[in-house]
């Protein structure tokens, strides 16, 4: 594991593979790659410090990840569920696993059109699977089955998709499109490519190629 980075001005790299990144002008938090408790931590401490100032215009969190720890995951789904701020949680990349629930604790909740949401059940590791008896087999099932139904009623109370359909993606590594997110309205809206004026020094170039 790598040590911690120094943190910049507006923004840190706790871990080699999870980074949070904010901007205090902008009203943005940038949150990729791994779910990690440091993550979890400075995003809460993030979060506050945007909920102390006077201005309470939306916050924009965007989410490029594959999951990361369930109880980190938790710990970032409350804090901005529980938060007085509007927030808005944007899918750049992906939202799989952890990720995909993080996003769904958005206000308002948008994708960019290429971005992929996923889910999976919980998995839990031991230190020495051989270990396990009949007793902690059992914990063990009855420990992820309770998470599970915590994730089914997170995606069911945040979208229109019927349980079932819910249990099924959980069970089979499910991969959707930002359509299919749109039609189960997981996500609200998509974020299309503005209309750009051009130089006009392209435009002899660009007609050319095409």
């Amino acid at each position: 594991m790598k040590k911690n980075q120094k943190p910049s001005n507006e923004g840190s790299n706790n871990e080699e593979n999870g980074r949070l990144f904010f901007h205090k002008g902008w009203r943005s938090i940038s949150i990729s790659g791994e779910i990690h408790w440091q993550l979890a931590d400075e995003l809460f401490n993030v979060l506050r410090d945007f909920e102390s100032r006077l201005s309470r215009k939306p916050l924009t969190i965007y989410i490029n990840s594959e999951g990361g720890d369930t109880y980190d995951m938790f710990k970032i789904y409350d804090h901005i569920k529980n938060s007085p701020l509007p927030i808005v949680t944007v899918v750049a990349g992906l939202a799989l696993s952890a990720g995909f629930i993080i996003f769904l604790a958005g206000d308002l909740r948008k994708a960019f059109p290429n971005a992929i949401l996923g889910f999976h059940g919980p998995t839990t590791y031991f230190c020495d699977g051989d270990s396990e008896g009949p007793v902690e087999a059992a914990e063990l099932a009855f420990h992820q089955n309770r998470v599970l139904n915590t994730l089914v009623k997170i995606v069911k109370d945040n979208s229109n998709m019927p349980e079932r359909i819910i249990r099924k993606y959980f069970s089979i590594l499910t991969r959707i499109n930002v359509e299919t997110a749109l039609k189960f309205s997981l996500v609200h809206q998509v974020i299309n490519p503005p209309k750009k004026v051009l130089p006009k020094s392209w435009t002899k170039i660009l007609k050319e190629r095409n």
